[in-house]
């Protein structure tokens, strides 16, 4: 018959207050507490203890978590108590952001287990015994219940000590038995348990597999290939001859009810730098692909199972074919990847791919754990003749603002005594360097090598005048707002100058800083497999894509401003006809087509690429990318000739210079023709 247990409100008010004061360094001004079945939600005001902290007087609201057993926790923390019946370890509930507990979390370990565990700490003392403990901790795993979280995680530190042992060789017996250790550990009984565990420790399961890469180098088989078959893992070797390929195959694998077949090859020019007579091993995880942790980008998942392959030498070319485990996944989707022990996360560093009919072949040219990565999104293959016009077009591009530039430069001086035309040729020309300098480090950056600063310097500059070129167009559209808002209201030189040059360079340099600052010191600011910003870096990613579009997004609705001010002076008049209407789409158009490359408005179509994917077997946005491209390299093309041939004056200036005979007869004889026009009259 259980207890019945009154809490008095004072109680819980007393707890509050200590819990308040030990999480915040606050002492507590008032409490309120009200249950909801057994759930208490505390309202409490709190004032800061220290002078220094910005929450005085403030409001807080924190939900906790309650339990007759566990006690009080709050909100995304966890309750612990000790084990009973003399067992080591603490059992845990996890107190979620809704303040409900979680299942119980056994962390208890059995004392057999921590038996073999504090042996473990004695290093003579496990040299010696390794085989003995080995064959009892394989025992133990056959006997009782290794699933909880406490056993399976003892058993990882047990096994992982086992594998700091060195200078001793092994029988192919002791090495079955921890093998078999391994076995149990990655049944599919454990799942759960390893999902407490990785909660626990995250770097559990690159734990096991060093520790199983480890533990074999230590083996010594009396013969020159051998192997070991358990249910869920399986060692396949030889010892290294002299004109022979290393080639081994994991054949008919049941997993998710699909026969998988795998082959791992080594060619023989290869092994020629190891010893003769060492070992080359592959081990085949067939359960390891649910115990490791999901690649980072949520569309790809893991089709195949974890092979590891072993060498006294890391450094060697390897050749593995991977039967997908999902036939349904996009094959041309496919990578191939290898368990980044340092950071416990899937890399693709060093590795290629081919697709061999329905298998797939990974080439790396190092040796760990690898496995293959797959998505159910299609790329979208872009035709050889597309990436020969987007290079035309870039080159056409390059070359229209150089010529642009110049023409810009020869003249500045006659159209620029007057501010406002001294402010739209300073943005115009920025506007061409920007995106003159961009494409050419954008050209640069395929050629440069991740690793290298050289490359993280020409992304950073990459970045930095990707920006400014969004902001110069920014300014010019401020300029033209301005122009349409205060018809005929002046601005000082200093002012416009000033103004425009710390738009357009001071607020990219800082952000184009903070963002390489960020990155550098995580040590993710490049991709691993080329030289390209590393977009897989949600903050990397949208600073580089969304901040821009964000500004062409304004200049959009300035452009749309524009249109409407320019057909203002129709609104409330009669309907002039068809002819008048013609006219308004006329000076819509020339508005939209002038207005476009100097705003980089067909950058909006980029925005398509910062919107998530549908998860479709087809990414529908991959068709605008040609579009894109082709519209996006003409901009250089078209600011050429709707920015600056165009303008009038600028046509005036150039005939002036370069045909001024021609120029000046033309100039007396419309004088000539205006006089005698007069005289008439």
């Amino acid at each position: 018959m259980g207890k019945k247990v009154c809490l008095r409100i004072m109680d819980v008010q007393l707890l509050v207050i200590v819990t308040c004061t030990l999480l915040n360094s606050l002492s507590v001004e008032s409490v309120n507490v009200k249950s909801d079945n057994g759930i208490f939600l505390f309202h409490f005001k709190c004032q800061c203890a220290r002078s220094n902290n910005t929450c005085l007087n403030t409001n807080v609201k924190r939900l906790f978590c309650f339990d007759y057993t566990y006690g009080l926790s709050v909100a995304n923390g966890d309750a612990r108590i000790n084990c009973t019946n003399g067992m080591t370890g603490q059992k845990i509930k996890r107190c979620s952001a809704d303040g409900n507990y979680g299942a119980e979390e056994d962390f208890c370990v059995s004392n057999e287990i921590n038996e073999i565990l504090q042996i473990t700490t004695n290093s003579t003392e496990l040299a010696e015994k390794l085989p003995q403990l080995v064959g009892k901790l394989d025992n133990i795993s056959n006997s009782q219940n290794n699933t909880t979280p406490g056993n399976l995680q003892a058993s990882l530190s047990i096994l992982q000590t086992f594998s700091t042992v060195s200078n001793v060789s092994l029988e192919p017996v002791v090495v079955e038995g921890f093998l078999s250790i391994v076995d149990s550990l990655v049944d599919v009984k454990t799942q759960s348990a390893w999902t407490s565990v990785k909660t626990e420790n995250k770097n559990s399961s690159s734990q096991l597999l060093k520790s199983v890469e480890d533990f074999t180098r230590l083996l010594n088989p009396p013969n020159q290939t051998f192997n070991i078959i358990k249910p869920n893992i399986q060692l396949k070797g030889m010892k290294v001859e002299p004109g022979k390929n290393y080639e081994v195959d994991f054949s008919n694998l049941n997993i998710n009810n699909r026969s998988v077949t795998n082959n791992v090859f080594i060619n023989q020019t290869k092994l020629a730098a190891l010893t003769k007579g060492s070992l080359v091993m592959s081990i085949a995880f067939l359960t390891m692909n649910d115990i490791l942790s999901p690649p980072p980008t949520s569309n790809y998942k893991l089709n195949g199972l974890v092979l590891a392959t072993t060498t006294e030498l890391k450094s060697i070319d390897i050749v593995m074919r991977f039967m997908p485990l999902d036939s349904t996944l996009a094959q041309a989707s496919a990578q191939c990847v290898f368990w980044n022990l340092n950071n416990g996360s899937w890399d693709t560093e060093g590795c290629t791919h081919e697709i061999n009919g329905s298998n797939i072949i990974c080439r790396c040219d190092h040796l760990t754990s690898f496995s293959l990565l797959m998505s159910s999104i299609t790329d979208f293959e872009v035709p050889p003749w597309l990436t020969m016009l987007n290079y035309v077009v870039l080159g056409t591009s390059q070359v229209s603002l150089i010529i642009g530039i110049i023409i810009e430069a020869i003249v500045w001086k006659n159209l620029t005594k007057n501010t406002t035309s001294l402010a739209r040729h300073i943005a115009i020309l920025n506007i061409a360097l920007s995106l003159l300098i961009m494409n050419t480090l954008f050209c640069m950056h395929t050629f440069l090598k991740p690793k290298d600063m050289s490359c993280k310097v020409v992304i950073f500059f990459v970045h930095f005048f990707l920006l400014a070129l969004s902001f110069w167009m920014f300014t010019l559209g401020l300029l033209l707002l301005y122009h349409l808002v205060f018809l005929l209201r002046n601005y000082s030189r200093t002012s416009m100058m000033l103004i425009s040059f710390i738009l357009g360079y001071t607020g990219p340099f800082i952000i184009a800083s903070c963002v390489f600052v960020k990155g550098h010191l995580k040590d993710h600011y490049i991709e691993k497999k080329i030289c390209w910003i590393n977009v897989k870096q949600t903050d990397l990613y949208y600073s580089f894509a969304l901040v821009p579009l964000i500004i062409v997004g304004m200049n959009f609705l300035i452009t749309f401003f524009a249109i409407v001010k320019m057909l203002r002076p129709a609104i409330g008049e009669k309907s002039s006809g068809q002819q008048g209407d013609k006219n308004s789409v006329k000076q819509i158009l020339r508005c939209i087509i002038i207005l476009t490359p100097l705003l980089g408005l067909s950058w909006l179509l980029g925005f398509i690429y910062v919107t998530p994917s549908t998860g479709n077997n087809f990414d529908w946005k991959e068709i605008f990318r040609p579009v894109f491209d082709i519209a996006n390299g003409l901009q250089g093309f078209l600011i050429l000739i709707f920015g600056i041939i165009m303008d009038k004056k600028v046509r005036e200036c150039l005939k002036q210079r370069f045909l001024p005979q021609t120029y000046s007869q033309k100039s007396s004889a419309a004088t000539g023709s205006t006089s005698q026009s007069n005289s008439h009259s």
